[in-house]
């Protein structure tokens, strides 16, 4: 199988690799070097430019940081759209705005490109195990036929729509994410507040009515104080800005995916924004006046 990967930050890179083990012939093309080096090490053909990328595959997957970089590198005269051959498959991986995914529909359309909305839930070691969740949108034949490839990378593949429902199915995920990981820190916080250990709080949470796959995979580390990123807190912060804007476009209200944007973005600016997004903890014991986790660089309340 012939194999593009567009972005080689840390889930595109985990991409790339789970395409290889599964005996797929992968080019991949970066911005920076350093990471299509790597995976060329590995296996992978580097791509020198955005349509060369098609020269050797049938399929290109892209995992982007926003909406600008997905603009930047899918769109215009020497974009990735342009340079794809009719009925090639595009299946656009990255967390970006419902309007910028219409855009790219617009441009796929315009130069006969099979495109697919595919957003992703899980992280880099998920998504190296095989078992990432694949959120898809797009039309039902492409769907069908990409099938088969969308299960090499994924072990669940969810069909939502047949135009851009994937996005907006993505962020409200990533609203309730956010909004689990601030109920389950003000939980902690209040427990070791009162004198009860971490640990304990948190196996007697994770084996309540709110125990979640979450609270159980984030248990360790909270217990011993990590905050390596599998997602920081400031691309929680660009979610959660487009869950507004979304909002705003639905003509809906969203009083508690607001109220979370501001405590994750006020996190940020207490420098833990490269911290993985449960350090909303740290932000916390911050404004409590707590001894802190982790060092913070913004005031204390």
């Amino acid at each position: 199988m012939l194999v593009g990967v567009v972005g080689l930050g840390k889930m595109g890179t985990a991409l790339a690799r789970r395409l290889l083990r599964q005996g797929a012939d992968v080019t991949v093309w970066n911005r920076s070097r350093a990471a299509v080096e790597t995976l060329v090490a590995e296996g992978a053909v580097a791509a020198a430019t955005l349509p060369e990328v098609w020269d050797r595959t049938e399929a290109v997957f892209t995992f982007l940081a926003d909406d600008a970089a997905v603009r930047s590198v899918l769109l215009g005269a020497s974009g990735l759209i342009a340079g794809a051959p009719k009925r090639g498959l595009l299946v656009e991986m990255s967390t970006i705005s419902p309007g910028t995914s219409a855009e790219l529909a617009a441009a796929a359309q315009r130069y006969g490109v099979d495109y697919l909305r595919c957003p992703v839930s899980g992280n880099p070691s998920v998504l190296a195990a095989g078992d990432l969740t694949l959120i898809v949108s797009g039309e039902a034949k492409a769907f069908t036929a990409a099938g088969d490839l969308l299960h090499l990378v994924g072990a669940k593949v969810l069909y939502v729509g047949a135009s851009d429902e994937a996005r907006t199915m993505k962020l409200a995920v990533n609203a309730m994410l956010a909004a689990t990981a601030e109920a389950l820190a003000e939980a902690v916080l209040l427990c070791e507040a009162s004198g009860i250990d971490r640990a304990t709080a948190l196996e007697v949470i994770g084996s309540s009515a709110v125990g979640s796959p979450l609270v159980a995979y984030k248990r360790q580390a909270l217990v011993e104080h990590l905050y390596q990123a599998t997602f920081t807190m400031a691309m929680l912060a660009k979610d959660l800005r487009l869950v507004s804007q979304a909002a705003a476009t639905a003509h809906v209200e969203l009083p508690l995916a607001e109220l979370t944007g501001q405590l994750v973005e006020a996190a940020c600016a207490e420098g833990l924004a490269d911290l993985d997004f449960l350090a909303l903890l740290v932000h916390l014991q911050a404004r409590a006046g707590l001894p802190t986790d982790v060092p913070t660089t913004g005031p204390r309340r």
